[in-house]
């Protein structure tokens, strides 16, 4: 064992995992706070947003590269009329777009929301503009609010595992302390 180098110069420091578990659980918290928060609000209260008719208008999947894999998404396009002008909205869901990895689920969107059909538009009295074809919190508002309170509790935990009672050292010899060797063959 090497006599220059000190028992506490080989661990790391308690106070880098208290800093790096202060700063996930802020950070975390505030992007729930400032994003999650508001975006879960607006879409559990489109369900209760007046509903008008509206017309597909283009229906079909795409598809591009992300990180070397081939994404699908339905764009799904549709009109719809409030107080004589005409609104257009690409939103499913309040929140969520429609693109995956997953090409059948795009292709069966494409399948539900053909051109032409004739469907129910949930808007925004505030923001007409803002509109969607299923309203409420969907899985995506879920799991991306979801992903920032992993966050918080990632940071919670590193804090709640450094941050414990103090041990005494009383019985421990480069403490000051003796151990009588009877005492430990009695633990």
């Amino acid at each position: 064992m090497d006599q220059g180098v000190t028992q506490s110069e080989k661990r790391p420091r308690k106070s880098n995992a208290t800093f790096f578990g202060i700063i996930f659980t802020l950070a975390g918290g505030l992007m729930f706070y400032f994003f999650g928060l508001p975006s879960l609000k607006y879409a559990y209260e489109s369900k209760s947003w007046p509903m008008t008719s509206g017309t597909i208008t283009k229906s079909e999947v795409d598809s591009w590269m992300k990180d070397g894999k081939t994404q699908y998404g339905a764009v799904i396009m549709y009109t719809y009329q409030l107080e004589g002008k005409e609104h257009i909205s690409y939103n499913i869901g309040v929140n969520s777009s429609s693109s995956n990895s997953n090409m059948s689920a795009a292709k069966k969107l494409v399948q539900e929301y053909p051109v032409g059909k004739t469907v129910d538009v949930f808007y925004d009295p505030e923001l007409p503009d803002s509109a969607a074809l299923i309203p409420g919190v969907r899985s995506g508002d879920v799991a991306l609010a979801g992903g920032m309170l992993l966050f918080v509790v990632i940071g919670l935990l590193v804090l709640f595992r450094i941050i414990k009672p103090k041990r005494s050292y009383s019985n421990n010899p480069t403490r000051g302390g003796r151990i009588d060797i009877r005492e430990l063959s009695k633990r």
